[in-house]
């Protein structure tokens, strides 16, 4: 997780503060679920040392739909066409 707020997140948000004109120290909102290494000690300690402005927010469970609307409506269905095709792709290797 710590790689991808280094290597993916972070140089996003550096790059839509330079294009916003926004100060270096503005605060940006991560929301997570509440999978147990985002709400780890280890992890939320070292985002509050590392990125302060940075303000990470937990969504309850049950309430992705609402709290994080890209994993039901754009990755959940790319998620089950990828298993159907690699399922399909098992089956058609068994039969030959």
């Amino acid at each position: 997780m710590c790689e991808y707020v280094n290597d993916i997140l972070v140089p996003y948000w550096e790059e839509q503060k330079v294009l916003l004109n926004a100060p270096a120290d503005q605060e940006c909102i991560l929301h997570l679920d509440i999978w147990s290494v985002h709400r780890s000690i280890q992890f939320c300690t070292w985002m509050d040392m590392t990125y302060p402005w940075i303000k990470y927010h937990f969504v309850p469970g049950g309430c992705t739909g609402v709290g994080q609307p890209c994993d039901i409506s754009i990755q959940q269905p790319f998620k089950l066409t990828v298993k159907q095709t690699q399922h399909a792709d098992i089956v058609n290797e068994s039969l030959v």
